[in-house]
């Protein structure tokens, strides 16, 4: 059951991690760099246009295609660029560590507890904070947002679904703007709930905040925190893009453990691909190609969009856009030979309607429930 519910969560929310990672078969084609602009890969990388799966090259969307999302200027965004050479070796200083890093940031913290949330939602609970390990990024305060963008002010519940069985619920929302690391982002979140039926042998109290870039739409940072059953995990990274790495912290039921790497181009996590996704021009046949770094690994996603349906919910009836994710690496949402479908609607917003993913019996799925916006 435990993996069931997970399965089923992360198919949902597009961010949620599985208590036990699955893998999926490499092809033998090259693993794509970050391909849609401007989020870019530096300029020393391959090009993005031989990064393309083999069989079908990757769409270049232009970030943000929205016309209602109000940005500067579509120009490339610069790559992180390493700091300038010292003039004399007596001068050089030697780089931060990962740990010097995340001991700054604790330092740093503006706020002795994070922005409290606020129920959108008349039966919406909200999930206890204290004793997780969250990422610094969390206790950064919070201000409207003012960028009209389509997922401005958003907040989405849904029913999550075992076959037939209402198994949760979940909630999706733009908590607003913060500022991280000098730049502005919207502080995207998601809880998910078991049912009160499955709260007696196998409760889940999972959150999830990505940190996106609202200029050019990359993620900087994002946060894990999932309690399911006996299973807990807090896992959060930072993306410091001019120190070109990425570090943050892992814990479960020992001490928290520093995790790092190197970071050649800008790169989403599970969450903030969802909202990148959905800024996209999205054109059946044509594929979306990113990189996501997701429990210290980074790897390529292919998103085929696969063509348009009518979808009926309990929010009402809408016109969607279906999209297939699929890893050309490790697989967080579904085993090999399985499959998740997303259905977008096909209008500005591109509100994720429903979720639907194949588990090794029968299916989970998450339908749409209520929304607000702005």
């Amino acid at each position: 059951m435990k993996h069931k519910v997970t399965c089923l969560l992360a198919a949902l929310l597009l961010a949620a991690c599985t208590a036990q990672r699955q893998t999926v078969a490499e092809p033998d084609s090259p693993a794509p760099v970050f391909a849609a602009a401007p989020v870019s890969a530096p300029a020393e990388a391959a090009p993005a246009e031989a990064a393309a799966p083999a069989e079908k090259p990757a769409a270049k969307p232009s970030i943000p295609v929205n016309p209602a999302v109000k940005t500067e200027p579509q120009t490339q965004a610069p790559a992180p660029a390493a700091a300038p050479a010292p003039s004399s070796p007596q001068q050089e200083e030697p780089s931060p560590t990962p740990q010097a890093l995340i001991r700054q940031a604790r330092q740093a913290q503006t706020l002795s507890a994070p922005p409290q949330d606020t129920p959108a939602f008349e039966d919406e609970d909200l999930i206890s904070l204290e004793g997780r390990r969250l990422s610094p990024l969390a206790y950064s305060p919070l201000r409207p947002d003012t960028t009209q963008a389509p997922w401005s002010a958003e907040e989405l519940k849904y029913g999550v679904y075992y076959t037939f069985i209402r198994a949760g619920t979940a909630y999706i929302k733009n908590r607003g703007l913060t500022t991280v690391n000098g730049r502005d982002a919207y502080l995207l979140q998601t809880t998910a709930f078991s049912a009160s039926v499955i709260d007696a042998f196998f409760k889940v109290r999972d959150v999830n905040y990505s940190w996106l870039d609202t200029e050019n739409f990359y993620s900087l940072g994002y946060l894990q925190s999932v309690r399911e059953g006996s299973y807990k995990r807090d896992e959060w990274l930072t993306f410091d893009y001019p120190r070109q790495l990425f570090y943050g912290e892992v814990q479960k039921k020992e001490d928290p453990r520093v995790i790092s790497g190197g970071l050649s181009m800008r790169v989403l996590d599970m969450l903030s691909s969802l909202y990148f996704v959905r800024a996209q021009k999205l054109e059946p046949g044509k594929d979306i190609v990113f990189d996501i770094i997701n429990r210290e690994k980074q790897y390529p996603l292919v998103v085929k969009v696969l063509g348009k349906e009518t979808v009926k919910t309990d929010a009402g009836e809408f016109d969607c856009i279906v999209v297939e994710p699929q890893f050309r690496g490790e697989g967080i949402f579904v085993s090999k030979g399985k499959s998740l479908k997303v259905w977008l609607t096909d209008d500005a917003y591109k509100m994720p309607v429903k979720m639907k993913a194949e588990v090794f019996i029968g299916s989970v799925s998450a339908e749409l429930l209520e929304y607000k916006r702005n």
